[in-house]
């Protein structure tokens, strides 16, 4: 991996980890409140929780397309120049 590609890894790590951390303080809350905000807190906790991990997902396989796709570029180019 390219130290671009770790950046952009590091990034998407640091900010999944607020957003599960964020997401969780929300879904304990939830067992806290009462009233109708309850069932709430909850779903918007497990969303934001959900969201997170796919955000993480897209991010670990960004690097993965941006090489694929820059592999077949130069082959490309090199083919073209002939």
């Amino acid at each position: 991996m390219t130290e671009k590609q770790l950046k952009n890894l590091l990034f998407f790590k640091k900010l999944t980890s607020i957003g599960i951390f964020f997401g969780f303080l929300v879904f304990l809350s939830s067992f806290f409140v009462s009233g109708t905000s309850a069932p709430y807190q909850l779903s918007i906790g497990i969303s934001i929780i959900v969201s997170s991990m796919l955000l993480f997902g897209f991010g670990l396989f960004l690097p993965l397309m941006e090489e694929a796709s820059g592999e077949d570029i130069n082959k490309q180019k090199e083919t073209s120049s002939l």
